[in-house]
């Protein structure tokens, strides 16, 4: 990819027609991830757009599998810590690729293995696009003011490293099992789990970790074997991360949690983790508080106290008012109906156009939305989601005060 290719693939985005996937795809890792980045930039782009370019969360770009011995031809060392590998893999994504396997003690192991040297070519497409932009920048400052391009690459790119970082992944697990513990008294967390990691069979590119005898909640609810109490229940433990920690599993698509066989659920593919800040954190909680009972001026106040940018009385006031239009159709509202997620976007959307300003950790929180969202829509397109969603705000409201 270079600079010219890097405009034209913006350019698609906002176009009336949507771009196609496959041919963004076949540009490489670095178009991918763009364009996963504009999935959530509803104040650039269409709504629209934004639910297409999402699919590619979910669906990797074509790359040959390779047999688990192929990758690790060179290291004899690794292979001689199995009694028994799976050669081909149970699963596939963009970067990487996951084995089963047995330790010579009997213990069964799934073996994750980044497929080739992503990184060299990454950040060799990374270099031959920045200094394009730049120049571009100097001619035309609004460039840099409108789409902010080359913090964008820079957010990509330190992402995207360390996803090629399996060392990350392991540290991912850590820390949400750290938090899981420590305040395990004071919240039922009893039924979230993460695999145990093998440090010293991992490295940067290959992952050790417990096997999970169970499905994916994306198998689950193509077979449509997801119960909705169990999807709450996920929404429920993911809360806890968001409201009450701040730090949160970044990439929660349903290929990434796993309902066991023991019936716990677990997170898996925890290399990036999304943070946010106390002032978000709290102005989320009380937002979705107040939008769970329907309460639309008090939810219409916390967005505004997210927002770092503060609206004088008359532009808060005529805010409000578009705010309550807005929300006018959603009480009692099913998820067919009304998505939460595009209510959001559309939500977020306003308020930028009313002057208000949220930073880039906002969009994590609509990532994780979107997921959710769209998991419900799959599981039970009937149901009255805020309603479900007022329980968990119950289980945090004395903290959050």
């Amino acid at each position: 990819m270079n600079g010219i290719s890097f405009l034209r693939l913006i350019k698609s985005f906002y176009s009336s027609k949507l771009p196609d996937l496959e041919k963004i795809e076949k540009k490489g890792l670095l178009a991918v991830k763009i364009a996963q980045h504009y999935a959530l930039r509803v104040d650039f782009i269409k709504e629209e757009m934004c639910y297409h370019l999402s699919k590619l969360y979910t669906h990797s770009f074509p790359a040959e599998k390779k047999s688990f011995s192929q990758l690790v031809s060179h290291d004899s060392e690794i292979l001689n810590q199995f009694k028994s590998l799976d050669e081909n893999p149970f699963s596939s994504a963009s970067v990487g690729q996951v084995h089963k396997a047995v330790l010579q003690n009997d213990e069964v192991v799934a073996v994750k293995i980044i497929k080739k040297d992503f990184k060299n070519g990454f950040i060799e497409d990374i270099e031959r696009i920045e200094k394009p932009i730049k120049k571009i920048g100097f001619l035309w400052p609004k460039f840099n003011r409108i789409f902010n391009p080359i913090g964008i690459i820079e957010n990509i790119r330190n992402y995207t490293l360390d996803e090629l970082d399996l060392k990350n992944e392991a540290k991912g697990i850590e820390v949400l099992r750290l938090y899981k513990n420590n305040f395990s008294k004071e919240f039922n967390l009893s039924n979230l789990k993460f695999p145990k990691v093998y440090p010293e069979l991992s490295s940067e590119k290959i992952l050790v970790t417990e096997f999970i005898e169970g499905e994916t909640f994306d198998s689950l609810l193509n077979d449509k074997k997801l119960t909705y109490e169990t999807l709450l229940e996920l929404f429920r433990l993911h809360s806890f991360y968001i409201f009450k920690i701040g730090v949160f599993h970044g990439d929660i698509h349903p290929g990434n949690v796993i309902l066991g066989k023991d019936k716990n659920i677990y997170l898996v593919d925890c290399a990036s983790l999304s943070e946010i800040t106390l002032k978000l954190k709290k102005g989320l909680f009380w937002f979705f508080y107040y939008l769970s009972r329907y309460d639309y001026k008090n939810a219409a106040k916390y967005l505004h106290e997210m927002s770092t940018e503060r609206l004088d009385g008359p532009v808060f006031d005529e805010f409000e008012k578009e705010f309550l239009k807005l929300y006018s159709d959603f009480t009692m509202a099913t998820v067919s109906e009304v998505s939460l997620t595009r209510r959001m976007m559309e939500t977020i959307k306003m308020g930028i156009n009313f002057g208000m300003n949220f930073g880039d950790q906002m969009f994590p929180v609509i990532k994780s939305l979107m997921y959710l969202d769209g998991m419900v829509m799959r599981c039970n397109p009937n149901a009255i989601l805020m309603e479900d969603m007022r329980n968990f705000t119950v289980d945090l409201e004395d903290e959050m005060k």
